[in-house]
C-alpha cells in the first residue's frame, strides 16, 4: 500500500512539474484586437486565452466549433475538445478572454498557428511555445521583492498626463504620474476613481490612497502625483492606468503602461516548484 501512494504521488508530481505556462508569447495576429495572452501547456491538454479587444461595449464576437492549433514544424493540427468560459457560437459584446481546451501538444513544439473555424475568423500565427529559457514560478514565494519602472513604454488618450514611474513590491504598487496643467488649468485628484486594469485578465485594482498630494484640491502647475494602489501578481505586464469623472460616465484619462513581469529565483533547485512560467516578448 505504502509503495502504491508513493507511485501515485510520484506521478502526480511529474505531471504537475511538467505544467507550464507563457504569458503575452510573441505572435503576429491578422486582427490586432484578438491576441493570445497566456498559453498553458499540461500532459493532458493545452489551454488557448484569446483576448478579444473591443473597440467599445457595443462590438460583438464570437467562436465558431472548433478552431485549431497547427504545429509550425509538422504541420499536425490539433482541433479544440471544450469552450471553458464561454458557448460556440454564442455571442459576446465588449472586450472578452476566450478560454479553449486543445489536446497535449508533443514537448517538441515551439511554435503553433491558431486558426478559427469560421472562414472569416481570427488567425494568429507563430505563437511562440519555446521548450527553454524558463521561468521558475515563485508567486507563492514570501520573499520581499522591489523593481522600479522609470518612464515605461506607454500610451495616453490624454496629452497632458504621463506615468514616469512604477514601483512594485509585494506589498504595493505605486504609480508616480504628472500633468501639465499650466499655470491656469486647476486640476482636483481623486484616487476614488483611479485605477490599475490588468490588461490580460480585466482584474480591477483600486487605489487605496493618495501619498504626496490631497483628494479634492486644486493643483496648477505641473505636479508629480504618487498614488499607492494594491500589489500585482508576478506575472502582470500590462496595466491601464486610470481615472474617471465623479460621475463615472468617462475617463479622464486611460493610460496603458508596459511593465516586464517580475521574475524571482528559487532559494534551491530541488524541483519542488510545480509550474514553470514562461514569458516570451
Amino acid at each position: 500500500m505504502k509503495k502504491f501512494l508513493l507511485l501515485i504521488a510520484g506521478l502526480l508530481m511529474a505531471l504537475a512539474v511538467s505544467a507550464q505556462t507563457y504569458n503575452n508569447p510573441r505572435q503576429s495576429s491578422n486582427d490586432s484586437r484578438a491576441k493570445v495572452v497566456k498559453v498553458e501547456r499540461t500532459a493532458n491538454s493545452t489551454i488557448v486565452y484569446l483576448k478579444f479587444t473591443a473597440n467599445n461595449s457595443n462590438t460583438k464576437s464570437w467562436l465558431e466549433a472548433y478552431p485549431t492549433l497547427t504545429d509550425a514544424a509538422t504541420g499536425k493540427k490539433y482541433q479544440a475538445k471544450e469552450a471553458m468560459n464561454f458557448n460556440w457560437n454564442g455571442v459576446s459584446t465588449g472586450t472578452r478572454t476566450y478560454q479553449i481546451k486543445f489536446p497535449a501538444l508533443p514537448k517538441s513544439t515551439t511554435s503553433v498557428t491558431y486558426r478559427d473555424a469560421g472562414n472569416d475568423g481570427w488567425v494568429i500565427k507563430s505563437i511562440a511555445l519555446p521548450v527553454q529559457k524558463a521561468n521558475t514560478n515563485s508567486q507563492g514565494s514570501s520573499n520581499g521583492f522591489q523593481k522600479t519602472y522609470n518612464n515605461p513604454s506607454q500610451k495616453s488618450n490624454n496629452k497632458s498626463v504621463k506615468v514616469v514611474k512604477v514601483i512594485r513590491t509585494n506589498e504595493y504598487t505605486i504609480v508616480h504620474f504628472s500633468c501639465n496643467l499650466g499655470n491656469y488649468n486647476g486640476l482636483k485628484m481623486n484616487t476614488a476613481k483611479m485605477t490599475l486594469v490588468d490588461d490580460d485578465t480585466e482584474t480591477v485594482y483600486r487605489a487605496k490612497k493618495p501619498l504626496n498630494f490631497k483628494n479634492e484640491t486644486v493643483y496648477h502647475g505641473n505636479p508629480v502625483f504618487k498614488v499607492q494602489f494594491p500589489p500585482l501578481p508576478k506575472n502582470v505586464s500590462v496595466v491601464r492606468f486610470r481615472e474617471s469623472s465623479n460621475d463615472n460616465s468617462y475617463l479622464r484619462w486611460s493610460i496603458t503602461v508596459q511593465l516586464s513581469p517580475i521574475h524571482t529565483q528559487p532559494k534551491n533547485n530541488n524541483n519542488n516548484n510545480k509550474t514553470i512560467n514562461i514569458n516570451v516578448y
